[in-house]
């Protein structure tokens, strides 16, 4: 589906590039760096306590289902028991998430985080997921029929066998994704970069690639003493000084530069 997805849109044999502010609403410096970017794609996280200061843009909802730093830690805004560790927090990481968290929990708590941030005003343009969690297969069925159940695009990349999963999730995720008539996208991530090399990465990385849909993954913040306390504070300020050097931008230039409201839309014809 999602080939002729992209023909419709004109975007066959082109290079369109989805440029996607992850963690919006966690912190106040991601949140000044998205509205100094200037790129208007991200997703906001409805439990995050800065959630309620990015309203307007090309934002999606960013799922939550794992709190990763000690600060700052965030809390369902459901009473599901199997979600949380024993102080109420989401659970810390991938593996204890997956161990615990029952599928039926965590649908009624990602619907509620998509309606929170319905009631605040969001245009939800798509959803995506903190940490990866959805892809346990079992959460990744409830991540695909909420996306129909809203009818929004939800972030699904074109080879999961290409991210690094088991051979055995893979598989199944790559059946679920044939079964949702979704459109999918090929990931470009930042995250792994090294803060110093990030600008040069950018720069070579965009050059090298090809015609498609491409959803570039970056968690730019300014520099501010909340900011630093992330443990991951430098690559943060690395991606934020990246997409302002000349020659990022230059780059991304020679793209289609795409919305999620725009696939969104072209979407909808599709969907009941």
């Amino acid at each position: 589906m999602q080939n002729k997805l992209w023909e419709d849109m004109g975007l066959a044999g082109k290079r369109a590039i989805l440029v996607h502010h992850d963690d919006l609403g966690m912190t106040e410096a991601g949140n000044r760096a998205y509205l100094e970017l200037g790129f208007p794609t991200g997703s906001v996280m409805a439990p995050g306590a800065w959630a309620p200061q990015i309203r307007t843009g090309d934002l999606g909802v960013h799922l939550v289902l794992t709190s990763e730093w000690a600060f700052p830690r965030m809390r369902p805004l459901t009473g599901e028991s199997s979600l949380t560790d024993a102080q109420g927090y989401f659970w810390p990481t991938l593996e204890a998430a997956w161990q615990h968290i029952d599928p039926g929990d965590a649908e009624r708590e990602l619907r509620a985080q998509m309606v929170f941030l319905q009631r605040l005003g969001l245009d939800i343009t798509h959803i995506d997921t903190h940490m990866g969690a959805v892809l346990r297969p079992d959460l990744a069925e409830v991540y695909a029929r909420l996306a129909l159940e809203f009818r929004v695009p939800a972030l699904w990349t074109d080879d999961f066998h290409a991210r690094g999963l088991p051979r055995d999730m893979a598989d199944a995720l790559a059946r679920i994704m044939a079964e949702f008539p979704l459109p999918a996208v090929r990931l470009v991530d930042t995250y792994a970069v090294a803060a110093e090399d990030r600008a040069a990465w950018y720069v070579d990385t965009l050059t090298r690639l090809g015609p498609g849909v491409y959803h570039l993954i970056h968690h730019a913040a300014v520099p501010t003493p909340e900011a630093q306390r992330l443990p991951d504070w430098e690559r943060r300020y690395a991606d934020f000084a990246a997409l302002r050097h000349p020659d990022v931008r230059r780059a991304l230039g020679e793209f289609v530069l795409l919305t999620y409201r725009e696939v969104r839309d072209a979407l909808r014809r599709y969907l009941p």
